[in-house]
């Protein structure tokens, strides 16, 4: 048994235009075609599906049936809109910006998930430091941006916070202050060399004096694993989540100084001013259920990130 398109479009127009008279008139059909075209249907299907009368209502039957036909329609309205803007060349663009953590732990679970739910959609991803994607995002770069947000974020972005990490210092056992580092880091810090992913230029500074000026030099390296193989080569201190700092055998965190942790919510942000694609609220439903779900699972006793 199979319920046709036509038989289904047929049942929601004399639903939703109120008889069968003006549904033959919304179909430029006659009103004897739309009466069989149900007659079939309900004998197809063996039980009553409207109760005529001066305005037709729905059986039990009738009601899980039109509920399938609306869904229907829609799925077909929804094609005919793709359809058309991949004729013109519109189809949406997502265009995405994340940091090494959330590239290295999430975006391969979340991209696979959209890609397969949005197969037409247009993918941009980069993978960029933390305040580059907030500048990028700022300027119209990416759409959407995900990673830690900057303690003063930009007052017309919309933010989610999906979920709590600490950026911390961190050296590696091969460093050759390692030990002073570990003991008293106050004394040697200015003599050390910071591995940071970004560095703001001149414009982009606050008034307040910045974290990077506390260190003997800054090697700005955007590439994570490269920053990681500097350090255990002994170059220089770096940040890192502390997420990160689980999975990088020989690093260690530096305590004992203010700045030696920083708390940081990460989720995803966007310009609330701009429409958002398609493809844009479908990757944010897409992370809303997943980071809901890991949220769900996490032992009360825990307020850490996931």
């Amino acid at each position: 048994m199979q319920i046709e398109r036509h038989e289904a479009r047929v049942l929601d127009a004399v639903i939703e235009a109120g008889g069968f008279s003006r549904a033959a008139e919304r179909l430029s059909l006659s009103q004897s075609a739309v009466s069989q075209a149900i007659a079939n249907l309900e004998h197809k299907l063996g039980t009553q599906l409207i109760v005529r009368g001066r305005r037709p209502e729905l059986t039990e039957a009738g009601r899980r049936l039109h509920a399938f036909a609306r869904m229907l329609q829609t799925e077909e309205h929804e094609a005919l809109q793709d359809i058309e803007l991949i004729r013109t060349g519109a189809l949406t663009t997502l265009s995405l910006a994340t940091n090494s953590m959330v590239n290295r732990y999430f975006a391969r679970t979340l991209l696979l998930r959209f890609c397969e739910q949005n197969p037409l959609t247009r993918l941009k991803l980069d993978v960029v430091p933390s305040k580059e994607i907030i500048y990028g995002v700022d300027e119209g770069r990416w759409e959407l941006g995900f990673g830690p947000f900057q303690s003063s974020m930009p007052q017309h972005f919309e933010t989610r916070v999906y979920f709590n990490e600490q950026r911390l210092l961190a050296v590696h056992e091969n460093h050759p202050q390692f030990e002073k580092l570990m003991t008293d880091p106050a004394a040697v810090l200015a003599e050390v060399t910071l591995l940071t992913s970004y560095l703001d230029e001149v414009t982009k500074r606050s008034e307040a004096k910045r974290l990077s000026d506390q260190f003997a030099a800054v090697w700005e390296v955007s590439n994570l694993d490269l920053r990681l193989a500097l350090a255990a080569a002994g170059k220089g201190v770096t940040y890192l989540s502390n997420r990160l700092l689980e999975d990088s055998p020989g690093m260690r965190a530096v305590t004992g100084l203010p700045e030696a942790s920083i708390p940081r919510e990460v989720g995803i942000y966007f310009n609330r001013h701009d429409p958002l694609s398609t493809g844009a609220r479908h990757f944010l439903a897409i992370c809303d259920r997943q980071f809901a779900s890991a949220s769900a699972v996490e032992s009360p006793e825990r307020g850490d990130a996931p």
